[in-house]
């Protein structure tokens, strides 16, 4: 079979015997991921990984159940009064169920943390488990300022949160408000949506994810 191209040099032989053993095995195993496919390049590098996903159907039913995530510095805080009616008025405009997470739910799944104890560092899998307990197929963890640069969110990398984020997705993109449509179950960020004019409500992001939530209700 083709050899695997490794990119980077290993440093002990103990190393380099273990690849040569995998890449001799490789061709009796049933290998679906393009990256590690016989014939390809491997190449090791720091970072996030991405990838470019096709569907041939619909990625959300519309009748699915989506729950809203407010993240400030990182953390779940109630949804501000003003952002909850917007996201309210989206609700009614959609077929998909858009309810606001509580604070009372998320607090029945994160265990308390004893004196001197430290707290967990990733907020935002303990959103996404608390959406997935609470019977949410999908949650929508949004932030503003802040919680929205680049390649971070909610005051983590992106490679950090324990999210897979796929090439092209808005969620790389800085904005001054942010918004990531998560599988609840799996932790894959279907979409993201972006708004820059955030200065009195959020009525134009909560605008762009329904039509993010639509395009991704159609084929």
């Amino acid at each position: 079979m083709t050899t695997l191209k490794i990119t980077k040099l290993f440093k002990t032989a103990a190393i380099a015997a273990l690849i040569t053993g995998f890449a001799n095995s490789a061709s009796a195993l049933e290998i679906t991921n393009p990256l590690y496919a016989p014939g390809a390049a491997v190449e090791l590098f720091d970072g996030p990984t991405l990838s470019e996903t096709t569907y041939d159907r619909p990625i959300l039913e519309t009748s699915a159940k989506i729950a809203v995530a407010r993240l400030d510095g990182g953390r779940l805080i109630p949804t501000p009064y003003g952002e909850e009616v917007d996201w309210k008025m989206l609700d009614k405009r959609m077929e998909a169920n858009i309810e606001l997470m509580k604070a009372a739910d998320y607090i029945k799944y994160i265990p308390e943390i004893a004196y001197p104890g430290q707290d967990t560092d990733n907020k935002i899998d303990e959103v996404r488990i608390t959406a997935a307990a609470e019977g949410y197929s999908h949650v929508l963890i949004y932030g503003v300022g802040p919680d929205a640069t680049w390649a971070s969110f909610g005051g983590k990398a992106l490679r950090e949160t324990g999210l897979t984020v796929h090439d092209g997705c808005d969620s790389w993109q800085k904005a001054k408000a942010k918004a990531l449509l998560v599988n609840a179950f799996t932790g894959e960020v279907l979409g993201a949506a972006t708004a820059e004019n955030v200065e009195f409500n959020i009525g134009e992001l909560a605008d762009n994810v329904g039509e993010l939530v639509t395009s991704l209700s159609e084929v």
